[in-house]
């Protein structure tokens, strides 16, 4: 045992004790040398300076008596002078000076490297040690405190006589291996309680602090918050107390800030940012129990509410990586958010108290600090989870919280954006322009998914009391700023179509989506912004693709002929489409060739949905009477006729109206109609009707062609009527005369 100990003594002696003194010897000596080097280069150079001077001095009748008796000193000959052998201190000082990549090799990375080495040198002795029980385990845990002690008080000594970062990476080095010797005191043979553990590990963290701050070294303050946070993860084999683990976070937060302000090291921010993020998220998937849902997101706030601090004291910081670092604090409502909804999620009286709160103090700072994005991300944030949570709401019980819910988040947001108008009335911010519809549109279908599977008849008093509502709305804005009313007035007359349609069943979301396309269309021409145009037409859009859905689908069986939803529906969005058309037609828009086309694309689009409409309400008509034994034989018959005669009297009344109105992309679009009427004739209509229907058919279709061939005739000829150019005719000269 005692030969034992005396060889690990004597190892321990010559692999980290005598090497450190041989280090510290030489690095002495080396000082000392290029001192004395230093001092002889400006010997030497002082030298011919002064020979120089006293040569300059003297007078040209002769030397003094006191340079007669003065030694005389050979003057250097230049070269001399130039030759490198009569310079060997100075160049030896150049061959000697070491390049950057070589004084960073030998200077840094072999000392990382050489330190590395000697810990894990050391470790595999003492491990073969312990496997032979040369030592008992006290006397494993203090060879380690030991070793630490000297690695920290050499480490010192070096930083004090001008070698930092040696000195540094030993001192990390001693710190280190306390954390190993406290960790295996603990967990590996029990020698002290957990508390004893635990205030040991603390304790190594803030001699870290405090080394860090005294020798200036941002590695060691980085070690410290990374031994701080892994502290109770190195202590608790089981599940460790709330309070503790997540408030001995929060002081390691705020002992953090205190470091990394008092030295400018915003590195230390970003590092306890990250390594909350980890505790919290480790934490919960190790030990949390729902019942613990409230303390837990009282302490997720204070984390938040910490970091938006930092952020705030940053501002100031003009270290290199101080904008990453605050581009990474700025995520914090993010990360808080998504924790929130993580920890209230099955907590749903809570949950819907924190949304009411998260809105209310979002909007707060929003509006004091006059940030319009944020507030409608904030809204996107809020609505998202509120209507999925709508979707999973058990019983009825919770129908009245959820509507306050709505109502309390709609509100706080109007009154906002009331707010935002009243201080600065003449501009409306894009954000606003969204947030209008966004805000009234998804308050209806939010109110809609709580309340219509509890109540199912009031969706359409939902509906009209939103309307009723934005009505309020619009007569609270028109006093602050008359030019925003028409955005709230776009709403409520949405919301009160949508009252009226909610009866056709499936048709009203149509509805809504077309009333609020022309809406958006016509406060684009009206505000003169084109994105706002954009995106009513792609709105619009959408509702067209519904509409032609839903007119495909198979027939019910209780339908009547243009009494049903959508034939309907079809007539309203071909009106909106007319006004769409007719608000470019008699609008002020800045720009003619975007006028003319927007309103053929109207129009064109308006007789296509028409005659589509009409096609489908025929087929269904028919459809239904297949079936039948009295019209079995006749109903595919007198369905093609109907529709090519449909086909033709409206394309010959496109081009009528075309004509007459001189439409260009009206009379196109007749011929296009007429050339699919003639193509069904003779390739449909003639191989499925017998002789008379043939006959009729196409006497019927030649009589409306004929029919607009000669209006093309009577008034093709007017310049300018049907859009076509006419040159002026050439003069013709007369013929020479005869002789």
């Amino acid at each position: 045992m005692i030969a034992a100990l005396i060889t690990l003594t004597v190892l321990l002696m010559l692999t980290v004790v005598l090497p450190i003194v041989s280090f510290r010897r030489a690095s002495a000596a080396r000082a000392g040398v290029e001192r004395l080097e230093r001092r002889l280069a400006v010997l030497e150079g002082r030298a011919p300076q002064r020979q120089a001077t006293a040569e300059t001095l003297a007078p040209a009748s002769g030397e003094p008596e006191a340079s007669k008796s003065a030694p005389s000193v050979p003057a250097a000959s230049p070269a001399a002078a130039q030759d490198p052998e009569s310079t060997p201190v100075a160049a030896n000082v150049t061959q000697t000076t070491p390049t950057r990549l070589e004084a960073r090799i030998g200077m840094r990375w072999m000392l990382y490297v050489g330190v590395a080495t000697l810990v894990i040198s050391v470790g595999l002795f003492i491990r073969y040690a312990f496997v032979n029980q040369w030592v008992t385990e006290p006397v494993r845990v203090g060879i380690g405190v030991l070793a630490g002690a000297l690695l920290m008080l050499s480490g010192r000594r070096f930083a004090r006589a001008g070698h930092a970062p040696f000195g540094q990476t030993l001192v990390g080095g001693g710190i280190a291996t306390w954390y190993l010797a406290v960790y295996a005191a603990l967990n590996l043979y029990g020698l002290v309680t957990v508390v004893t553990g635990f205030v040991l590990l603390v304790s190594v963290s803030g001699l870290a602090a405090v080394q860090a701050d005294r020798l200036r070294s941002q590695p060691l303050g980085m070690l410290a918050i990374v031994g701080g946070y892994g502290t109770p993860f190195l202590i608790w084999g089981g599940a460790p107390g709330q309070f503790t683990q997540l408030g001995y976070a929060a002081l390691l937060i705020a002992a953090t800030v205190y470091l990394a302000d008092r030295r400018d090291w915003p590195a230390l921010n970003l590092a306890s940012f990250v390594l909350t993020g980890l505790t919290v998220l480790a934490w919960r998937a190790r030990f949390y129990q729902p019942s613990v849902y409230l303390p837990t997101e009282l302490f997720v706030t204070l984390y938040c509410a910490l970091f938006l601090w930092i952020l705030y004291r940053m501002r100031g910081s003009t270290h290199a990586i101080a904008p990453w670092v605050r581009l990474a604090l700025w995520t914090t409502p993010v990360w808080y958010h998504a924790a929130s909804l993580a920890i209230l999620g099955d907590h749903w009286l809570a949950f819907l108290v924190y949304l009411i709160a998260v809105t209310g103090f979002g909007v707060t700072v929003s509006v004091r600090w006059e940030a319009m994005w944020p507030r409608l991300l904030l809204w996107a944030a809020v609505a998202g989870p509120l209507l999925e949570w709508a979707t999973f709401q058990p019983s009825g019980a919770w129908l009245a919280p959820a509507v306050v819910t709505w109502l309390a988040v709609a509100g706080i947001h109007a009154a906002a954006q009331v707010e935002m108008l009243r201080r600065a009335p003449a501009q409306l911010h894009a954000a606003d322009v969204l947030l209008f519809p966004a805000n009234g549109v998804g308050l209806y279908f939010g109110l809609q998914a709580v309340v219509a599977p509890h109540y199912p008849a009031l969706t359409g008093l939902v509906a009209a009391l939103a309307a009723l509502a934005y009505g309020a709305l619009a007569v609270a804005v028109r006093r602050v700023e008359p030019r925003a009313v028409m955005h709230v007035l776009v709403v409520a007359v949405t919301l009160a179509v949508v009252a009226l349609a909610v009866q056709l069943n499936g048709a009203w979301v149509t509805m809504l989506w077309a009333t609020e396309a022309g809406g958006l269309i016509w406060l684009g021409l009206r505000e003169r912004r084109t994105w706002i145009r954009i995106g009513g037409a792609l709105l619009l859009g959408v509702s067209i693709v519904r509409l032609v859905s839903l007119q495909i689908a198979p027939v019910p069986a209780a339908y009547t002929v243009f009494v049903n939803q959508r034939a309907i529906l079809g007539l309203f969005v071909v009106g909106i489409l007319c006004l769409v058309a007719w608000l470019h037609a008699h609008g002020d828009s800045e720009a003619d060739t975007y006028r003319r086309r927007a309103m053929a694309t109207a129009i064109v689009g308006a007789n296509v949905l028409m005659l589509m409409t009409l096609s489908t309400e025929i087929y269904a008509f028919w459809a239904l009477r297949q079936d039948t034994a009295r019209f079995a034989a006749s109903a595919e018959l007198v369905r093609q006729m109907m529709l090519s005669a449909t086909w033709g009297a409206y394309a010959a009344g496109l081009t009528a109206v075309g004509i007459k109105r001189r439409y260009v992309s009206i009379r196109y679009l007749a011929l296009v109609v007429f050339g699919i009427t003639v193509l069904k004739v003779f390739t449909v209509d003639f191989s499925q009707l017998d002789s008379v229907y043939r006959i009729v058919s196409s006497l019927a279709l030649g009589l409306l062609l004929v029919g607009a061939s000669y209006l093309y005739q009577k008034y093709g000829t007017q310049l300018g009527a049907i859009g076509q150019r006419h040159e002026p005719a050439a003069a013709v000269a007369p013929p020479p005369a005869d002789g």
